[in-house]
């Protein structure tokens, strides 16, 4: 519930790396997790203000439910307000929520459900209005929550316990379950290393709420008195459940909350092994194809080419396309919570067969040459033969220079009996686009060929 003990001067700001989880959720089946009008330790007094908001362009309609609990998780009682309709792009403020919106006295807290007829966007916070009874206020954001995103495990990272009650830190751990059956989950508190501090078994009635301290022997043995601010908990159960904690500064009463990560589908815990496959008959210049086939679906990818590339991306299909023919030691490299493991393979790249392309010098209206196609365009890697050749109908021979800048010897002499061969693979540093044109002393008058230029288009 996020009602926090002892919490003393304003609270300041959240904690930027709440800000990735702290989204306000968008649904027609949002729940506020927790929300509270209570008195607490040292004269502190806890009210939920709750924001709602209409992001359509059309008027949406809500049904507001609370369920009231107990510090065992079960719903006492069941509190539904009539229908409530918000115009669009507006935004509902219900400060103090259970007794604004719900009329209720202090006293009560539990989860609050909004069952709409589309999208709303819902956030709260939960705050101290009396601060250790110096009138100051302090609290912390929590986003209202989908109740699809329940899960039966997950993990609550950041959390600590200390022994000094004046500059420490403690935390509370939460457990709402958004479905209709009872719950059942069991926590294992977990130091950094892995090493178990201390685990329990909860009960969380249906939508019902409930909030332990991470120091209280009776639910936690074995936390109370430890000094570490690297704990993290693990949490299984046989109903989805939605977790959460705030974890106070001792010494300012500031808090944070943290919100469950689910864990990774793993089968039985299992470490990854790699194995992955590669295209048939790779050639130079065309895409190879890498597939990942590891076992034990791996959370995270690294893929190694072999010509000093990678991709770290984490994608299970990759593609890649070698410069050069040769033989290329590839490698993949892939873990999870469990495990890592890598795989290796060669890749035995071979140069593709030549493309064969012919250009035409020809003649428009007798007066002005050309070459067609005026453009082709060229992929890096890839073996060509061009052939320049002009129609047994010209009775004027051509030449072609130009093109030595990029390897391609100039043809000076081109005619219907003669055509100019040229083989030619385009590499890396050729991309872009290459002129050419008719030499002077091969096409006749400078009226004929005036404007006879065509281009070589390199790709990568």
């Amino acid at each position: 519930m996020l009602v926090t003990q002892n919490v003393r001067p304003a609270f300041q700001s959240l904690v930027a790396a709440f800000a990735v989880l702290a989204s306000a959720v968008a649904s027609a089946d949002v729940v506020v997790p927790s929300s509270a009008f209570l008195l607490g330790k040292n004269s502190a007094e806890f009210h939920s203000d709750v924001r709602v908001f209409n992001p359509t362009s059309s008027p949406v309609g809500f049904t507001p439910v609370f369920y009231s609990s107990d510090a065992a998780g079960n719903v006492l009682n069941t509190i539904q307000m009539p229908f409530v309709s918000i115009g669009p792009r507006q935004q509902l403020a219900y400060n103090n929520v259970l007794q604004s919106l719900f009329g209720l006295p202090i006293g009560v807290f539990g989860p609050i459900r909004f069952q709409s007829t589309g999208t709303l966007l819902v956030s709260s916070s939960v705050n101290n209005v009396n601060s250790c009874g110096n009138g100051s206020t302090s609290g912390q954001w929590l986003p209202g929550i989908d109740p699809s995103q329940a899960l039966k495990a997950g993990t609550l990272v950041q959390l600590a316990a200390s022994t000094d009650a004046a500059a420490g830190y403690r935390s509370n751990v939460d457990f709402m379950n958004p479905g209709a059956t009872a719950a059942n989950v069991t926590a294992k508190i977990r130091k950094g290393d892995g090493t178990q501090l201390s685990s329990a078994t909860i009960s969380v009635g249906a939508n019902g709420l409930v909030q332990k301290a991470l120091d209280d022997s009776g639910t936690f043995p074995g936390v109370a008195g430890t000094t570490d601010t690297n704990l993290w908990m693990e949490f299984t159960s046989d109903e989805p459940v939605l977790a959460f904690a705030s974890v106070i500064n001792n010494a300012s009463g500031d808090p944070f909350a943290i919100v469950m990560t689910a864990e990774p589908t793993n089968p039985a815990g299992a470490a990854p092994v790699a194995a992955y496959g590669i295209s048939a008959n790779p050639t130079v210049g065309q895409a190879v194809v890498f597939t990942d086939t590891s076992s034990n679906t791996p959370l995270n990818r690294f893929w190694s080419f072999g010509d000093g590339t990678f991709n770290a991306l984490g994608s299970n299909v990759v593609l890649h396309t070698y410069a050069a023919p040769g033989t290329y030691k590839s490698a993949l490299f892939v873990d999870n919570a469990s495990g890592s493991s890598s795989a290796l393979k060669d890749v035995v790249v071979t140069s593709a067969a030549p493309i064969t392309i012919g250009i035409s010098a020809t003649t428009t209206n007798g007066t002005k040459w050309t070459y067609t196609p005026n453009n082709v365009t060229l992929k890096v890697g890839q073996p060509y033969v061009i052939t320049w050749t002009t129609p047994a109908a010209e009775a004027t021979a051509h030449g072609m220079g130009g093109l030595a800048v990029i390897g391609i010897a100039s043809c000076d002499l081109i005619t219907a009996a003669l055509p100019c061969a040229r083989s030619f693979t385009p590499t890396a540093g050729q991309v872009g686009v290459w002129s050419y044109a008719c030499t002077n002393n091969a096409c006749g008058t400078v009226s004929q060929h005036n404007g006879m230029t065509a281009t070589l288009t390199i790709a990568p």
